[in-house]
């Protein structure tokens, strides 16, 4: 949830930025708290608006799943998730489905990513200066090739 608090900071300001759209953000604790503000979620209100959910990656969906929970509860409309990596993986060795393509059918909303790691493999492929030596493209072929979809 740490994480949550500049991811939110920087997508709230960069909207009124580039765009003159003025949107709070909250995040969420990781217990509840009743003194202060109290609640689990702090920051602006999130009740009866619609709400887009930044995270940097998703490994199993669960984050996602409470988040999506939680902003029901108080009447927010969830409408899509954003995250910073899409590690393309398999939510389980069993299952060909990703995380983010689970969290996207199961919640019924768009899960976006900033870049995904078949891009970022991509990337070290055509610019070796960032590859150490060929070492990290290695790490992240070998990563794909036994958890990726």
């Amino acid at each position: 949830a740490y994480k949550g608090i500049s991811l939110g900071a920087v997508v709230a300001a960069s909207l009124y930025s580039e765009y003159g759209v003025d949107v709070g953000f909250a995040y969420n604790r990781k217990e509840a708290k009743d003194h202060g503000e109290g609640g689990i979620l702090v920051g602006a209100s999130m009740t009866d608006k619609r709400v887009l959910v930044v995270d940097d990656v998703i490994t199993a969906g669960t984050a996602i799943r409470e988040s999506y929970a939680m902003l029901q509860k108080i009447n927010a409309v969830p409408v899509g998730v954003s995250i910073a990596l899409d590690r393309a993986e398999k939510r389980s060795l069993d299952d060909p489905v990703s995380a983010v393509q689970a969290v996207a059918r199961d919640l019924q909303i768009p899960v976006v990513s900033i870049v995904s790691l078949p891009q970022l493999q991509a990337f070290l492929v055509q610019n070796p200066s960032y590859n150490d030596g060929g070492s990290v493209l290695e790490r992240v072929t070998a990563y794909r090739e036994q958890y990726g979809v």
